[in-house]
């Protein structure tokens, strides 16, 4: 979805209730849509890309983002000049030229796209050569990436985010306004949160807001005291009906879903069958055949015969993906041994994984764990906001 930012700046500011609020630029994370082994850099202020020899293949001439939106998806990436995005192709030449205030990657030919800065914005999908494929009323602020011809949608709501709905590639709604959150949809279903006088518990177990049509405890957020039930979470099929209904639910990965049942978390085949039993206390996707699971406090890769690959003694593990996967360890591979050692990285895309080295000092490295790249990034530093009573 996109990120406004400033429709929380705004709500603070109007409230008037005291909270502090920091902005970090979010660091770079290589989309594993990505189908171009170009990698982004930055350098005086501006965004580039090399290639998986860390030889410079577009210079870095393209202003910076504020969440590092610029990767090449469907071979085209967002780039920013001044306050405008558009779209460059693998050269470095402007695809689509830099109109957009905001400009999200295609998916399945479309890209969502802002045409004006707020309080007016505008949202509308367009396609390769940037003509408005699908215009939307004054009153959708957020649009999604399509996934199986279905893409969803958000309307302003109480506190600036409404609800959700999913539509067509026609740009009709097929499935109304009615859920709290919604993923993409595979294997023809979508992950969704129900709306309601409900809190939605974040990743990490915490209670952190209601869904978008409760208002929250205070202009900083937070759960308000009459609200005592999680919201539930289930899956909706391309019609809207609910297939099933779980406390969790993640989107659909490699035929199989992760869901929460009785406090404890196993994966479902598209037909609800439980594949690998509700035994763990935390799960993250399929990739690769694999899947990181949390077992008595450590992490360890099961394969879908629901059989340990590699064992639980990791503090904390990432999905596989390029045949590795990050651990507090370093980078692992299928058979659980060190291949390459991080402090803090991403995962593995076309060949390199992007990594810190200290404060402002990234790079890439490859799967035998040698550097690259490295460059150094000032551009944007962290602001911490405060709002207080006047």
């Amino acid at each position: 979805m996109l990120v406004r930012i400033a429709v929380m700046l705004m709500l603070l500011a109007a409230f008037g209730v005291p909270c502090s609020i920091s902005f970090f630029k979010a660091p770079y994370h290589k989309d594993r849509r990505s189908d171009t082994p170009l990698f982004r850099f930055e350098e005086h202020g501006h965004a580039g890309f090399i290639n998986a020899d860390g030889k410079v293949v577009i210079p870095p001439k393209f202003d910076i983002g504020w969440s590092s939106e610029e990767d090449f998806v469907e071979g085209l990436s967002p780039a920013r000049v001044g306050e405008n995005w558009g779209f460059i192709d693998s050269a470095g030449d402007w695809a689509i030229q830099p109109k957009y205030s905001r400009v999200q990657a295609f998916s399945e030919g479309l890209a969502a796209v802002t045409y004006q800065r707020m309080p007016y914005d505008s949202a509308a999908y367009i396609d390769r050569s940037g003509k408005a494929i699908i215009e939307f009323h004054k009153g959708v602020t957020d649009a999604g990436p399509f996934s199986e011809g279905l893409a969803a949608v958000r309307t302003n709501g109480y506190t600036g985010l409404g609800k959700l709905a999913y539509i067509d590639r026609s740009g009709t709604v097929v499935i109304p306004y009615e859920f709290a959150l919604g993923g993409r949809f595979h294997e023809g279903l979508a992950a969704v949160v129900f709306d309601g006088r409900c809190y939605i518990e974040e990743r990490d177990g915490l209670p952190r807001s209601p869904p978008p049509s409760v208002p929250a405890a205070t202009s900083c957020g937070g759960v308000p005291n009459f609200i005592t039930e999680r919201c539930g979470e289930g899956f909706i099929d391309k019609a809207g009906k609910i297939v099933f209904r779980f406390q969790g639910a993640r989107d659909f990965s490699e035929g199989l879903a992760a869901v929460e049942k009785d406090g404890k978390w196993g994966f479902i085949e598209p037909d609800g069958r439980f594949r690998v039993q509700p035994a763990f206390e935390a799960v993250r996707s399929y990739n690769g055949g694999l899947a990181a699971t949390k077992y008595d406090g450590k992490w360890g890769y099961l394969d879908r015969a629901s059989q340990w690959v590699i064992r639980p003694q990791f503090a904390s593990a990432d999905d596989f993906s390029d045949g590795l996967a990050l651990t507090e360890k370093g980078y692992v591979d299928r058979a659980g041994n060190r291949v390459a050692v991080a402090k803090d990285g991403t995962a593995f895309v076309l060949g390199l994984a992007h990594v810190t080295f200290s404060e402002n000092k990234f790079g890439y490295i490859n799967h035998r764990g040698k550097v690259v790249f490295r460059y150094r990034s000032d551009a944007v530093k962290p602001s911490m906001l405060p709002y207080s009573e006047p």
